[in-house]
């Protein structure tokens, strides 16, 4: 029971109370602070984000202006645009032709634009993009179309328009277009129109760069809302709740250019920055969520909330270290720690740990961490013991399934019989046979080369086609980068072994891939065959098997006719741990596949 009179809960009480006056003093002190400071960059960063993506609109369609009006001064271009060329014969290929030399003298051959529409009110329409063409269409189309009829309105003033689709029909995608009226000469009526179109992913990709910060705290993030004079939206293409609440709120706050209002859509607070263009009569708007501003600093009063629950819990282990009955088995746990290793788990006891009930709770801790050192001791006493055996029964099974040296002896004998014989193809076998013997027998289990592991293979297939002749094709494209490479003996001839196993099971040839590629930071190995592949069921228990298998525990043992794919498994996962990617599929066009990759 705890006793408000004790020195431990004085000291606890005491150091609790200061703790949390300090925490709560300073974490209240940092986070006006720094939300204050944060409000004003954010503000900042917003105003200058707007201003900048202004500014380069502003550039872009000063220079679609400046680009009009070098057109329109161009006497000679204008001439021959109110000449006959559009009667499309042959004696106006050559006006056709001048048109476009001086067109393309004024704006350059880089093509800035996407495209450039000269058009008459009577129909002679020429338009300059990816290829110039010059037609007739009809004047009741022209009429037809606002903005034409807004060009002519404005008396040769520029006027800038959104068209989410060219008019024109010459080509799909949104373009911002900027035109003026003209007419043959100055101070005549206007009758035609000189529009030059810019697509719209020139504008939006300005946003977007203006938007890239690289050093931006996770989860915040800048919106930007484009509007015309009328208060259409211009950017993004759609029109959302939020972006006519910034709209709205810009009209009620034209005596400053940030703000903070209440969305009333997300429930949260928004600071926004304006900028309005005298020359587009475009304002871009910047907005950021207060909330995701504020969350790193809101995070950081939590966290320092929660290290004071810490510090305050650390208070009691303070008061009670302060007791000078306490100090002792305190000690005796430290050295005991301290003194903790393979070769001491077993300590020394003063006295059996069944009777230590008459001490209190440290001293019943040092005891129990010394009952526990014992336990640990004879737990890996245990587990030492039972991998050994284990070990030496699996090297007793394999010793006891072949003699390798009287197996070479044997084989070399069948080799010489049959040499003398003339048996070219037993010998071959008997060569072959004996490769693989001699690589399997090797005592040692390190990695091997995996080009060694690619011979020993090669040595399995020229079994098979001694056996089966053109009934077996092999094709083996492996980069010579990976042949250096240490693998797991007996990784991939056992693959192989289990295409033959199940290829032939339909008509010949029996086409076997083994593929090998190096990749950026790996490599990646893929065995292919062109059998019945894989059964489905039988992929998701395999798979099902990956996952639970432990390596480190326990290796799934050997079988009779070569290694199993779990087994294969292990190894790769004792080598190459969460590198290892092991997958098995079929192909599309039938057979299975077995894949290895190693991805750093």
């Amino acid at each position: 029971m705890f006793k408000f009179k004790t020195i431990q809960s004085k000291l606890f009480l005491s150091y609790s109370l200061l703790i949390i006056v300090v925490i709560l003093v300073f974490v209240s002190s940092f986070y006006v602070y720094i939300s204050k400071i944060l409000e004003n960059k954010a503000s900042e960063s917003l105003y200058q984000v707007s201003s900048h993506i202004t500014a380069e609109f502003d550039s872009q369609l000063q220079f679609m202006n400046s680009t009009s009006q070098k057109l329109l001064f161009s006497k000679p271009l204008n001439r021959l645009f109110f000449s006959d060329m559009f009667q499309l014969n042959k004696s106006t290929i050559d006006q056709q032709r001048q048109f476009n030399d001086i067109l393309y003298s004024i704006i350059g051959l880089n093509k800035e634009f996407s495209q450039i529409n000269m058009f008459q009110k009577s129909g002679e329409f020429a338009n300059i993009g990816d290829n110039s063409v010059f037609s007739i269409i009809s004047p009741e189309q022209i009429a037809k179309i606002q903005w034409i009829q807004n060009a002519f309105s404005n008396h040769g003033t520029k006027l800038i328009s959104l068209h989410k689709q060219d008019v024109w029909n010459l080509k799909t995608p949104t373009v911002i277009s900027l035109s003026r009226a003209f007419s043959p000469s100055w101070g005549e009526i206007e009758t035609s129109i000189l529009e030059i179109q810019q697509d719209y992913h020139v504008f939006s990709n300005i946003i977007k760069s203006a938007l890239v910060k690289p050093d931006s705290q996770a989860g915040q993030e800048i919106t930007v809302y484009v509007f015309n004079k009328n208060g259409d939206l211009i950017y993004p293409m759609e029109t959302t709740q939020t972006a006519q609440l910034y709209w709205e709120s810009i009209l009620t706050h034209t005596n400053t250019s940030n703000f903070i209002i209440k969305n009333a859509n997300t429930q949260s607070q928004d600071m926004i920055s304006y900028k309005y263009s005298d020359f587009s009569e475009w304002t871009v708007i910047a907005a950021e969520s207060k909330n995701l501003l504020l969350k790193p600093v809101t995070t950081f009063r939590n966290v320092i909330l929660v290290f004071g629950l810490i510090a305050i819990l650390i208070t009691l282990l303070i008061s009670y270290m302060v007791s000078k009955t306490l100090t002792t088995p305190i000690k005796k746990i430290h050295r005991s720690i301290r003194s903790l290793s393979l070769t001491s788990l077993s300590p020394t006891l003063s006295q059996p740990i069944e009777s230590q009930s008459h001490l209190n709770e440290l001293e019943q801790l040092n005891y129990s961490f010394l009952d526990m050192r014992l336990r640990l001791q004879e737990s890996l006493q245990e587990a030492i013991a039972s991998r050994a055996h284990e070990l030496e029964a699996r090297m007793f099974a394999l010793q006891a399934q072949m003699n390798p040296h009287f197996l070479y002896n044997t084989i070399t004998n069948v080799s010489i019989m049959a040499e003398e014989n003339g048996q070219q193809s037993i010998v071959e076998v008997c060569e072959n046979l004996s490769a693989m013997l001699r690589y399997i027998s090797s005592e040692h289990a390190a990695p091997v080369k995996f080009r060694e592991e690619l011979e020993h293979t090669r040595s399995y297939l020229n079994l098979m086609r001694l056996r089966y002749e053109d009934d077996i094709v092999v094709h083996i494209d492996v980069s010579d980068s990976l042949l250096d490479l240490d693998v797991p003996k007996l990784m991939l001839q056992p693959i192989v072994e289990n295409c033959m196993k199940y290829a032939i099971h339909i008509d010949p040839p029996w086409i076997i891939t083994i593929v090998g590629r190096t990749l950026p930071g790996g490599w990646e190995l893929t065995i292919r065959d062109n059998g019945q592949g894989f059964d489905a069921d039988a992929i998701v228990h395999l798979q099902e098997q990956f996952e639970k298998t432990d390596p480190l525990v326990r290796i799934p043992n050997l079988k009779i006719n070569g290694m199993g794919l779990l087994n294969i498994y292990s190894r790769l996962t004792l080598l190459f741990g969460d590198l290892l990617r092991f997958t098995l599929s079929n192909h599309p066009e039938g057979g299975a596949v077995v894949t290895i990759s190693i991805k750093h």
